[in-house]
C-alpha cells in the first residue's frame, strides 16, 4: 500500500517558500505570461504612435529623442533604484512585487487615455494660455510630453518590479526555459499587433491607445489577483545604519560597483545603450528607404515570429552551454547585421521597382494558379532578407542576456539591486544615445538630406559597439576567473558574505 501511494505521489517544485504541483506551476505560468501580453501590448502601441504623431507635427530628431528618450529614461533612472530597493525591502501580506504593480496600475490605465487625447488636450492649453500662432505646436508637443512623463513615472513602478517576481516565484532550474516560452509568447504577441494593429497607427491612434488602456486594466489586474508571493526572510539592515534615500544610495554605491567583473558589465551595457539609442528612430529610418506602414508591420511581425520560434532554441542552448556563452556568439554575429544594414548608403532602388517570384510548385495547383507569380518591391524583399535571415538568429541569441544571463550571473540575494543598477546603466545609455543621435541626424541631414541621414544608423551603432564588445570580453574572462561553468558564485561585498550563501549557478 505504502509502495502504490509512493507512487501516486506527484512531483513537488519549490521556489523559496512556495511550492507547486504540476497543476499550480501551469497555471502559475499561465497568468505570468497572460499578464506578458497586456504588458506587452500596452508598451508596444506607445512608442509607434507617438512618433508618427511627433513626426505630423514636424518635430525635429532632438526633440523627439527629448521628449520619448531622454526624459523618460532620465525619471526611470532616478526612480528605478529606489523602488527596487524598496520593493527588495518591502513586506506585506500581498508581497513585496505585486503591491507595487498594483498601485502603478489605474494611474498607467489614465495615461493611456491621456495619450489617447493628448492632441487635443495641447489644442485646449493653447486656447486656454491664448498663446500665440506659431506656438499651437510647441503646445501640443508639451502637452503630450508631460502625459509622457507621468506615464513614464507610473511605469517605471511596473518595468522594474514584474521582471523581479520571475525570480522570487518560478523554482531556480526552470527560469530560462520558462523565460523562453516566456519571450516566445510576448514575441508572438508583438507580430500579431505590428501585422493588424500597427498599420492603423497613423489613422486610428486614439482607439488604439484606448483599447490597450482597457486591456491592461482587466488583464494585468487579473494577473496581479492570481499570482501568489511566499515568505521572504527581513531584510537586512542598511550599511552603517543610514536609514532612508541615503541608505539606498550607498547600498547602491558599494555594493553594485565594488567588483571588477560588474564594472565591465555596467559598461559594456551603458556603451552598448548609447549606440542602441539611435533605435528610437528606426521606424523613421524604415519609412525613409521607401517601406509603407503595411510593410514595416508585415517585416517587423516576420521577423517576430522566427524569433519567438528561435528564441526556444536559443533557450535550449543556453541551459546547456550557459547564456554568456549564447550571448557572445550572437554579439559576433551581430557584425554581420550592422554590415548588411550599410546597404542603402550604396544601393536604393525606387520603392516602386518590383521583382518577380515564381512558384513552380503553386502553377500546379489549379485554384493557386494565379499565385504562382507574384511581384514584391526589391526594397521590401531585401529587408525581409535581412531581417529573417540576419536579425532573428541574432536577436533570439542576445535575448539570452536579460534575464537569462543576469540570472546566473548576478547575486540571488540583491538580485532587484543589481538589476536595477543594470537597468540604470542600460537607461542611461540609452538616453544619452538618444538625444546624441537626435542631433547627430539632425546635423548630418543638413549635409546629405533629411531622409538620408537615416542610412547612417548602423554606422553610429557600430562605432558603439566595438569598445561596448572589449568590455564584454572583459567580463567574460572574469567570470571565467571566477569559477565558469561549475563553479562560479556571484561576488558579493564582504559585509553580505556571511549573511547569505549564494547558489553555484
Amino acid at each position: 500500500m505504502s509502495n502504490a501511494s509512493a507512487d501516486n505521489q506527484e512531483k513537488i517544485w519549490t521556489c523559496g517558500t512556495l511550492t507547486y504541483t504540476r497543476v499550480a506551476l501551469s497555471l502559475l505560468f499561465f497568468w505570468l505570461i497572460w499578464g506578458d501580453i497586456c504588458y506587452t501590448l500596452m508598451e508596444s502601441v506607445t512608442g509607434p504612435i507617438m512618433l508618427l504623431k511627433f513626426k505630423a507635427l514636424g518635430a525635429p530628431n532632438w526633440e523627439v529623442a527629448l521628449l520619448l528618450s531622454t526624459i523618460p529614461t532620465t525619471v526611470y533612472s532616478i526612480f528605478n533604484p529606489i523602488i527596487s530597493i524598496s520593493s527588495d525591502r518591502f513586506r506585506s501580506r500581498w508581497g513585496r512585487r505585486i503591491p507595487f504593480i498594483l498601485f502603478s496600475l489605474p494611474m498607467l490605465v489614465l495615461g493611456l487615455v491621456g495619450l489617447a487625447f493628448g492632441d487635443r488636450l495641447g489644442s485646449f492649453v493653447f486656447g486656454m494660455l491664448h498663446l500665440s500662432a506659431g506656438a499651437r505646436i510647441q503646445a501640443i508637443l508639451w502637452t503630450l510630453g508631460i502625459i509622457l512623463l507621468g506615464f513614464s513615472f507610473f511605469n517605471t513602478f511596473v518595468n522594474t518590479t514584474f521582471w523581479y517576481l520571475f525570480n522570487d516565484v518560478i523554482p531556480p532550474h526552470l527560469l530560462a526555459r520558462f523565460m523562453s516560452w516566456f519571450r516566445f509568447v510576448g514575441i508572438l504577441c508583438g507580430a500579431g499587433y505590428n501585422f493588424y494593429i500597427f498599420p492603423y497607427s497613423a489613422s486610428h491612434g486614439t482607439e488604439i491607445f484606448l483599447g490597450a488602456a482597457t486591456l491592461y486594466l482587466c488583464g494585468f489586474g487579473l494577473m496581479c489577483f492570481n499570482v501568489r508571493e511566499g515568505e521572504y526572510p527581513p531584510p537586512t539592515p542598511h550599511r552603517h545604519n543610514t536609514a532612508g534615500v541615503l541608505g539606498l544610495v550607498f547600498t547602491y554605491a558599494r555594493e553594485c560597483h565594488i567588483h571588477r567583473i560588474y564594472w565591465y558589465l555596467w559598461l559594456c551595457t551603458f556603451i552598448g545603450g548609447i549606440g542602441a539609442g539611435i533605435g528610437l528612430f528606426s521606424l523613421y529610418y524604415q519609412q525613409a528607404i521607401g517601406l509603407n506602414l503595411d510593410q514595416i508591420g508585415q517585416i517587423n511581425g516576420t521577423l517576430q515570429i522566427f524569433v519567438a520560434v528561435l528564441i526556444l532554441g536559443a533557450g535550449w542552448l543556453a541551459d546547456r552551454y550557459h547564456p554568456i556563452r549564447v550571448v557572445f556568439a550572437g554579439q559576433i554575429l551581430n557584425w554581420l547585421l550592422l554590415a548588411a544594414g550599410m546597404i542603402w548608403l550604396f544601393w536604393l532602388p525606387s520603392p516602386k521597382a518590383t521583382v518577380a517570384l515564381h512558384l513552380p510548385l503553386v502553377s500546379h495547383i489549379g485554384w493557386l494558379r494565379a499565385y504562382a507569380t507574384i511581384h514584391i518591391t526589391k526594397v521590401y524583399l531585401v529587408c525581409l532578407l535581412i531581417y529573417v535571415g540576419l536579425a532573428a538568429p541574432i536577436t533570439a541569441m542576445v535575448a539570452m542576456w536579460d534575464p537569462a544571463m543576469l540570472m546566473r550571473m548576478l547575486p540571488r540575494s540583491n538580485y532587484g539591486q543589481f538589476c536595477a543598477v543594470n537597468a540604470i546603466w542600460r537607461s542611461v545609455g540609452g538616453m544619452v544615445g538618444g538625444i546624441l543621435a537626435g542631433f547627430f541626424l539632425d546635423r548630418l541631414a543638413m549635409v546629405v538630406g533629411h531622409n538620408r541621414a537615416y542610412f547612417y544608423s548602423p554606422i553610429w551603432m557600430a562605432a558603439f559597439n566595438v569598445p561596448a564588445f572589449l568590455f564584454f570580453m572583459a567580463f567574460y574572462r572574469q567570470w571565467k576567473r571566477h569559477g565558469g561553468d561549475d563553479h562560479y558564485v556571484a561576488p558579493l561585498p564582504s559585509s553580505n558574505i556571511a549573511e547569505v550563501s549564494e547558489p553555484v549557478l
